[in-house]
């Protein structure tokens, strides 16, 4: 079996929609929010970063290392993120959303198994988190075990049937598995429906949709 290409953008797309989310657990409103704002210039984040710092070490708090690990995740500093979202696990090891996030930082960095375990953990606590079964259907995706992938994007359905990232999701599960017509019909619902967090998945599934109808 071919490995897929196409799983870094799935992660784009998670990493958009779980690691700049500020809250301990997920709402509706989280899950179906519009495209997150660009990212502010360089300065600005570095001035950020530092309150955030200055912060933590004034008041350390699993939220404070929550929020830090967010910066320094959206600043590309995935080291320092992972290392601030494991000080805040261990000051409160169930803080659902702190593991969503490191196990998308694990995945970035290339390390599937320990993003796997993180979003096993994340889901132990908050098992109706659709976002963060779809992260958990992507790492399965990558690491090639198709029939885990699929539960877990079902899963993500069956709790919010609107989350763009998991139709898109199992658009590319059903490409991969060679059922083109389902696949199409998945991304037909992705570009029908709200929008995804990170609009290049829409350019991304248009690019693929064209393809799957030329076949």
């Amino acid at each position: 079996m071919r490995k897929p290409l196409f799983v870094l953008t799935l992660i784009l797309v998670a990493f958009a929609l779980v690691a700049c989310r500020g809250k301990s657990t997920p709402s509706a409103s989280d899950q179906n929010a519009a495209p997150t704002a660009p990212a502010p210039p360089a300065d600005s984040s570095a001035q950020q970063i530092q309150q955030l710092e200055d912060a933590v070490k004034q008041s350390p708090s699993v939220e404070a290392y929550f929020q830090l690990g967010n910066a320094y995740a959206k600043a590309g500093r995935l080291s320092d993120a992972q290392a601030a979202y494991e000080k805040g696990l261990q000051i409160n090891p169930n803080h659902a959303a702190t593991l969503s996030n490191l196990g998308v930082v694990l995945y970035q960095l290339g390390q599937l198994q320990d993003a796997k375990e993180q979003f096993e953990k994340a889901l132990q606590i908050s098992p109706s988190d659709a976002p963060t079964h779809y992260l958990l259907g992507a790492t399965f995706l990558q690491m090639q075990d198709l029939a885990s992938a699929e539960k877990h994007f079902q899963k993500a359905l069956e709790i919010d049937p609107n989350l763009p990232e998991a139709h898109f999701g199992m658009g590319m599960l059903r490409r991969l598995q060679g059922r083109t017509e389902e696949a199409i019909a998945e991304f037909e619902t992705f570009l029908a429906g709200p929008p995804a967090q990170d609009p290049r998945a829409r350019s991304e599934a248009e690019r693929i949709l064209q393809e799957l109808r030329g076949q």
